[in-house]
C-alpha cells in the first residue's frame, strides 16, 4: 500500500498507491413532451494505478446511452465531435468499466486522484442517474487542484493546462482520459519531488 521512487538519488516515499483517473463527459440535449433536460455522461474513462511493484494503465470509450438514443447528435449534444461516433457504439458498457477499474483499484490502500472536485461531482450525478455505486471511495479521494493551489501558495483555483505549464510539464492531447491521467500522475510526482507529502490519510481533501 506504499511506494517509492528515486529522483536524482533522493529516494522519495509514498505511503499509499496512487491512481490518477480522468473521465470525458458528453452532455446531450433531450426533450420530452417539450420539457428540455440535460443529461451527462461518460464519453470515455482513462487511469493510472501505481504501487510499489506494478504500474498499470487502463482506458476505453464508454457507450454512452442517451447521446447514441439522439437523433441529431450534433446539435443536441456538446463536444461530441471529439470522439467518433462509430467508436463510441463500439464502446463498453459503463457497469463493464466499473468492473475493470474495480480490478486495478485497492479501497483504504489508494488514493485516487482528479483534477478538480466538479469531475467528482459529475461521476456522482452520472453514477446516480445510471442507478450504479460509484466503483471508488469517497474517502480515498483527493482532489489534486486543491492540494496544488495549497502546496504552491496560489492564491485562485487554475486550470489543468496552467497547472502544467507551471511545472514545465508538456501538454499532450489535452481532453482524452488517458493523456490527462498520465498528465496528473506527472503533477503529483512533481509535486513529491518538489517536498510534497501525505501524513494524514484522514486529510480533509474536499
Amino acid at each position: 500500500m506504499s511506494l517509492y521512487f528515486t529522483h536524482e538519488d533522493k529516494e522519495i516515499f509514498v505511503p499509499y498507491n496512487l491512481l490518477a483517473v480522468d473521465f470525458e463527459f458528453i452532455t446531450t440535449k433531450t426533450i420530452n413532451n417539450k420539457a428540455k433536460k440535460y443529461i451527462q455522461e461518460i464519453v470515455e474513462v482513462g487511469l493510472i494505478f501505481r504501487s510499489e511493484n506494478m504500474v498499470k494503465e487502463f482506458t476505453s470509450l464508454v457507450r454512452p446511452n442517451e447521446f447514441l438514443k439522439c437523433k441529431n447528435k450534433n446539435r443536441h449534444s456538446i463536444y461530441s465531435d471529439r470522439f467518433n461516433h462509430l467508436d463510441i457504439e463500439k464502446g463498453m458498457d459503463l457497469r463493464e468499466v466499473f468492473e475493470k477499474i474495480k480490478k486495478i483499484y485497492i479501497p483504504k490502500e489508494t488514493i485516487w486522484i482528479s483534477w478538480g472536485k466538479a469531475e467528482y461531482d459529475t461521476l456522482k450525478m452520472v453514477c446516480r442517474n445510471e442507478g450504479i455505486a460509484i466503483p471508488l471511495l469517497k474517502d480515498d479521494y483527493m482532489d489534486l487542484s486543491k492540494e496544488f493551489v495549497e502546496f504552491y501558495n496560489f492564491n485562485q483555483n487554475i486550470s489543468l493546462d496552467k497547472a502544467l505549464t507551471f511545472l514545465k510539464i508538456p501538454i499532450n492531447d489535452r481532453h482524452r482520459a488517458l493523456s490527462d491521467s498520465k498528465a496528473l500522475m506527472d503533477i503529483i510526482n512533481k509535486m513529491f519531488i518538489d517536498g510534497y507529502t501525505i501524513n494524514d490519510k484522514n486529510l480533509k481533501f474536499f
